[in-house]
């Protein structure tokens, strides 16, 4: 016997022993299912009688209430007589009546003709004890003990009793004949079934079944713990099911199988709770198990023979299998490896087409796929590159035609080329396969040399702003003597002329040469910027500085200015005197940019794009001016730029607002909309 035919037999005994096994399993679920459906419905019926009881109790409570009101309509004895006997003879349940005052004396009584003296002597008692509840209880229905012993017939009669609160106090006392009422219970039960009916007081009523019945009055000197369980339920009024075993269930004459038992409450408005409770034998499931066995041996007898041909199969082709799985494999590997190659190529910031020998695309990766918008598998190069010129096109393909015969790379390097809608400057790779992969020929790899470029720019542009800075700081310095020299020979002029006409353009020429020394000073601050020396300032406290500085300023203008600084802010990490040029620059810019009425916003509020482990804090400036025009709006920063009239800014005051915060490590940026105002965003990081 072969080692394959070997473990295909292992194979099907294991199988049928975990079939054996998971039947068992399944059996026992099912049968807990069966069992859980006949329990619910034993309870939906119980429960379904509770309500209808309830519903009877309630409606003795109402005639009680109604009673109570004829009878304070009518003060003479004879008509309220005439009125109680109307209301017994009306529902036959009722078999007497009493009407008491508040203080218990009897006002009135009534009965049925045919009611019995003698029960009316049983029921004395009862009478006596219902009232005094329920005049101590207004409002109350009271419920008395059943008037006899469960063996007597006497035991179907109860006192009810209510006080009216609305009607001085009058109590209304009712001996009711429960039978109507209790014996259409006994549908709830059959031959393997039996029912009990805890009365107000916790006694079995005597619709119970006499079985139960016993046993529960035998509860204290028996052991039952199925029924212990079951009374606790009773008791305490609770809805619910319980398993009772079998030897109990025998014992309360039901057939010695175990039985299921469910509880549902009476609710009775403005009166103690009934309960209610079946146990019910599953001995009656016995025939649905039976049909479950068999269909369970019927499938496992169907899938132990699926399991042998399955086996039969499984020797028969072992080898092809393993063959198979030499060859899957491989294939997974190959998979692998082209997913890998593929991932890369999509990923990488370059343009890759795959070329087949007719020059027609057989595949694009996603950064290109992405910039060109379109699908192009198939096209030519000029239909993937229509903006592109027939010489640039037909360059291209020489490219590729020169790698393919070399057998190795051929470049063209900055080429201006308008691939993917504008002109961009790009290098271009041909790179020929030395083993083809299906219809792929060559791979044609378009390198952007736009991000580079604007670096380049962006470089150049500031080295420019460096010489400049320095140049015109130089300038700067060698300008302070001869302006000096002009400003002393004009305050010389001035004293010598006295009130000579020409003195206002001597001062004239002080003004202006006050001017450019301003001016030059702004230079200078701004080429030798001191490197800040920080503390924790708190942003509120800053902000209200600012406001304070600023005060007579906005005033003057009539421009409103306000700030908001945001609960439990960390304290900035920065030079005081820095920080506060930064804030009053950028106020009294906004200023600057409204009319009067208009309103100038300082606030402080969490960063909320910080990285983990830097906090920070976002500075906001924002007025509701005439804004900036989006064509200017990045020049801004830039030294001696400026939008305000001649002879009112040097244009170096944002310069060194952005100079000042990239020296604490922060980031400055604007938003601005004509006619809609401006806002400048401060990022700067949170002390430690």
């Amino acid at each position: 016997m072969s080692r394959a035919t070997l473990v295909a037999l292992a194979a099907v005994g294991v199988a049928a022993l975990g079939l054996f096994a998971l039947g068992v399993r399944v059996l026992d679920r099912d049968r807990a299912a069966l069992r859980a459906s006949f329990a619910a419905d034993r309870l939906a019926a119980v429960e379904q009688a509770a309500t209808a009881l309830a519903r009877d109790v309630d409606d003795i409570g109402e005639d009680l209430e109604l009673a109570a009101a004829l009878l304070a309509r009518s003060p003479q004895a004879e008509i309220r007589e005439r009125e109680l006997a109307a209301i017994i003879t009306i529902e036959r349940p009722y078999l007497a009546a009493e009407l008491y005052d508040a203080a218990g004396a009897v006002l009135v009584r009534a009965a049925v003709p045919d009611t019995s003296p003698e029960l009316l002597a049983r029921a004395r008692g009862a009478l006596d004890d219902a009232v005094r509840a329920a005049a101590a209880r207004p409002g109350r229905l009271i419920t008395s003990p059943p008037l006899g012993s469960e063996a007597e017939d006497i035991a179907w009669y109860r006192v009810f009793a209510r006080a009216s609160p609305r009607h001085g106090g009058l109590v209304v006392a009712l001996v009711v004949d429960m039978r109507p009422f209790l014996t259409g219970l006994r549908l709830l039960t059959d031959a393997s079934s039996a029912l009990l009916v805890l009365g107000a007081h916790g006694r079995p009523a005597p619709a119970s079944s006499p079985g139960l019945a016993a046993r529960v009055r035998a509860l204290d000197t028996t052991a039952s713990p199925g029924l212990d369980r079951l009374m606790a339920f009773a008791r305490a009024r609770t809805r619910g099911s319980l398993t009772i075993a079998s030897a109990e269930a025998h014992a309360i004459e039901l057939p010695a199988a175990p039985a299921v038992a469910v509880t549902a409450p009476v609710l009775i408005e403005d009166g103690e709770p009934w309960s209610l409770a079946v146990v019910a034998s599953t001995a009656v499931l016995s025939d649905q198990e039976r049909t479950l066995v068999r269909r369970l041996l019927a499938g496992g007898t169907v899938a132990i023979a699926l399991l042998a041909a399955l086996s039969f199969y499984f020797v028969r082709n072992a080898r092809r299998a393993a063959a198979l799985h030499e060859r899957l494999r491989q294939a997974d590997r190959l998979a692998h490896l082209t997913e890998k190659a593929e991932k890369i190529l999509d990923h990488v910031p370059t343009g890759v087409l795959a070329l087949d020998p007719q020059l027609r695309v057989a595949a694009v990766n996603r950064w290109l796929a992405v910039r060109l918008g379109r699908d192009v598998i198939g096209a030519d190069l000029a239909a993937a590159f229509p903006g592109l010129p027939a010489p640039r096109l037909a360059e291209l393909s020489r490219l590729v035609g020169d790698a393919a015969a070399a057998g190795a790379a051929r470049s063209l390097h900055r080429l201006e080329l308008p691939l993917w809608g504008e002109p961009s400057r790009v290098n271009v790779h041909a790179v020929p396969l030395a083993h083809r992969l299906g219809d792929v020929h060559a791979l044609l790899v378009i390198e952007d040399l736009e991000p580079l470029r604007r670096i380049e720019e962006r470089l150049l542009h500031s080295e420019k702003l460096v010489t400049a800075g320095q140049l015109a700081a130089g300038i700067a310095h060698e300008l302070g003597t001869p302006l000096n020299v002009i400003r002393a020979r004009a305050e010389l002029a001035i004293d010598r002329l006295g009130e000579h006409p020409e003195v206002r353009g001597q001062q004239i020429v002080l003004e202006q040469v006050d001017h450019v020394s301003r001016l030059i000073s702004h230079l200078l601050d701004y080429v030798r910027i001191a490197p800040p020396v920080t503390e924790p300032i708190p942003p509120a406290r800053a902000l209200t500085t600012v406001a304070e500085l600023l005060a007579v300023e906005a005033e003057r203008r009539g421009v409103a200015i306000a700030t908001e600084a945001a609960p439990d802010l960390p304290p900035l990490r920065a030079d005081p005197g820095q920080l506060q040029q930064v804030l009053v620059n950028l106020a009294i810019n906004a200023l600057d940019a409204c009319e009067r009425g208009g309103r100038v916003t300082v606030r402080a509020r969490a960063a909320p794009a910080a990285p983990p482990g830097a906090p920070a804090v976002l500075l906001e400036v924002e007025d509701d001016g005439a804004g900036i025009e989006p064509a200017v709006r990045t020049q801004v920063f830039d030294p001696f730029y400026t939008t305000k009239k001649r002879g009112h800014g040097t244009g170096l005051g944002l310069w060194v607002v952005a100079q000042l915060v990239r020296a604490h490590e922060g980031e400055i940026d604007l938003d601005s909309r004509p006619g809609a105002g401006t806002l400048v965003r401060v990022t700067w990081p949170a002390a430690a």
